[in-house]
Parts: C-alpha cells; sequence; structure tokens
C-alpha cells in the first residue's frame, strides 16, 4: 500500500475544518494529521505532523493565513499550500503564489473538486480552480513564477484536438460534433487525456495545455 498524502487543514471555523476533514477522508489515500483555529497552531502540527498538504484560510486570529506563509517560506517548510478563500482576486493571487502557495480554492468549492484539488496539488504541483482568470495564469507560467511538473508525453492528433476544444470549455456533445465522432469516443480520448496527464479535473488539463504551448487565448 503506498503511504496515505497527510494533510493539514487551518480555518478559525471548527465546522469548517471537520467538515472538511470528513470530505477528505471519504479518499482512503488520504489522512487527515491535524486541525488547527490560527496559524499559530498549524505549525505546532506542522512540526511534529510533516503534512504534505496544506488547506490554508487567510483570515483567522492570532497569526493569520499572510503571517503563517511568510513563516513558511522563511523556513523553507517542506509542504504546498492550498488557500480556500471567498476572495481570490488577481492581486492576491500574484501575491499568494510569491509566497509559495500552490493552489486556490473558492470557499464553496465542492467536495469533488477539494478531493482533485489535492491530488493535483501533491501530483502536479499546482491546481487553480476554472473561475481564476486563465490569463493570469499564462502569465504566471511564462514568468515562470509557476512550474506545474508535468511529464513529457504524447498525445494523438484527436487527443490534442480534444484537450483544445476542453480549454474552450466546450461540452462532451459538442466536442463529438466537431470532430465528428460519438460522444463515447470523446470520452474515451477524456480519460487518456486525464491518464497521461495525471490531470484530474479539466482546470488541470488547461493547466497541462498552457504550460506546453498547445492552447491559445487569442
Amino acid at each position: 500500500m503506498p503511504e496515505k498524502i497527510k494533510i493539514a487543514i487551518a480555518d478559525d471555523h471548527t465546522l469548517v475544518c471537520q467538515t472538511y476533514a470528513k470530505a477528505i477522508e471519504t479518499d482512503k489515500r488520504f489522512k487527515v494529521v491535524g486541525m488547527a483555529e490560527n496559524g499559530k497552531l498549524l505549525l505546532e502540527i506542522i512540526e511534529k505532523q510533516k503534512p504534505d498538504v496544506i488547506l490554508l484560510d487567510l483570515h483567522m486570529p492570532i497569526m493569520d493565513g499572510w503571517a503563517t506563509l511568510d513563516y513558511i517560506q522563511e523556513n523553507k517548510l517542506e509542504c504546498k499550500v492550498i488557500v480556500v478563500s471567498m476572495h481570490l482576486e488577481s492581486t492576491s493571487i500574484k501575491d499568494l503564489t510569491s509566497k509559495g502557495v500552490r493552489g486556490f480554492l473558492p470557499k464553496n468549492t465542492d467536495f469533488p473538486t477539494l478531493i482533485n484539488a489535492i491530488h493535483e496539488v501533491n501530483n502536479l504541483g499546482y491546481f487553480f480552480d476554472k473561475k481564476i482568470n486563465v490569463g493570469l495564469v499564462k502569465e504566471l507560467i511564462a514568468a515562470k513564477t509557476i512550474q506545474p511538473t508535468f511529464k513529457a508525453i504524447h498525445l494523438t492528433e484527436k487527443e490534442l484536438q480534444t484537450l483544445i476544444l476542453i480549454c474552450k470549455d466546450k461540452l462532451t456533445k459538442e466536442i463529438a460534433a466537431d470532430l465528428q465522432v460519438t460522444d463515447r469516443t470523446i470520452e474515451r480520448y477524456k480519460t487518456h487525456l486525464y491518464e497521461k496527464t495525471r490531470a484530474k479535473t479539466s482546470a488541470g488539463l488547461l493547466l497541462f495545455a498552457l504550460k506546453n504551448n498547445y492552447f491559445d487565448l487569442a
């Protein structure tokens, strides 16, 4: 059995922490190793438990998320941080990525997206929710502020065409019509794309396409 991915959660609302923990542990590959109501308590958990991934709220008492990120960065603590916040403006995202944040989720995200975000951050290095401006993500990649860790892979012509249409937010039926194949065939292409890239979401596929210059915003 592979070692479980260890996760810590920091949010000043106990119910939020407990809800996240319950959702996360539905995936048998995850283990929640601690919950904290402020950054100071989170740092104690990091020291003792060495989590792989942290879900971090920015607005907490005693020591907020920003100060916690500064400490993690200054002390080179080896953990990947996903910020969960209601306010993810472009300026904040730029500032947060410069502080080493690897993923961004709105607080009203659904549980499957939360689970997949943790997998993508752990496996690929980063996760950006689809609500985040795509141009900003491309800008961060171009500036090498973020460097997703996708392996070199070969895509067939049909897989590449499917990938580009996914990046354009096309539905399966629309992609099938454009490529003149069945819906089932497109689902097979999608399965291949997810397996080859190790992405779990269409946002992960978009990140892959941007990093490899398969998709242009023009």
